[in-house]
């Protein structure tokens, strides 16, 4: 399932990356952030750059990094960072759709440790992952979560490319400005998408999916 989700989540990442490559490209030759012709730019980019060279090149990036790597990037947790290690004790006692006495009766005292609660987690996901909301969320996130982990290698490998080409300090450092801006959110979308993940299950499952 995983699989299939971040297969179907390759083509909108290589939009991402090629909508990345054209304003740094624009930043360079025309010293500004937003020229007009980047969207132009896109377009021929998109011609240069045949799609199946594109999203394999998306799979190679995006396989230099774990599922636990990416996990910590997005949550800054180095222990236990995958979103269902705070299922019981941070999520499921803030969102007051899900049912956690119904929870603790099919599956005894919830637990508080980080690792037993995402095994118990993971647990109760696989029973309902065929779920359509499930399914939509869990895409969601995947995309939001990779999207993070490129954001950053384009900040750090693009923001230094252009601190080093783009003709002024000025239009460099508000370009470096953007890519940090752009990584922050795509940070916190994940984390807002992880959050949503875990108790859409949590929730399905209380309700006795």
């Amino acid at each position: 399932m995983a699989d299939s989700l971040k297969d179907a989540n390759k083509l909108p990442l290589l939009v991402v990356m090629i909508g990345n490559l054209a304003v740094f490209y624009v930043a360079i030759k025309t010293n500004t952030i937003f020229g007009g012709a980047w969207l132009d730019l896109a377009r021929s980019l998109t011609e240069a750059l045949p799609a199946g060279i594109g999203l394999i090149l998306i799979g190679i990036v995006n396989a230099q990094l774990s599922a636990e790597a990416k996990a910590r990037i997005v949550f800054f947790r180095w222990q236990n960072p995958l979103p269902g290690s705070c299922a019981f004790t941070r999520y499921a006692a803030a969102d007051p759709r899900i049912d956690c006495g119904a929870l603790e009766e099919a599956h005894g005292p919830l637990p508080t440790d980080p690792g037993e609660q995402n095994v118990l987690w993971y647990k109760l996901y696989k029973s309902v992952e065929e779920h359509p909301s499930v399914t939509q969320v869990h895409r969601e996130f995947l995309f939001a979560r990779d999207y993070t982990c490129l954001a950053l290698m384009m900040a750090i490998l693009l923001g230094a490319a252009g601190l080093v080409q783009i003709p002024s300090w000025g239009t460099a450092l508000s370009y470096l400005g953007v890519l940090v801006v752009q990584l922050l959110l795509a940070g916190r979308a994940a984390r807002n998408h992880g959050r949503r993940f875990v108790t859409t299950v949590l929730a399905l499952k209380g309700a006795g999916q």
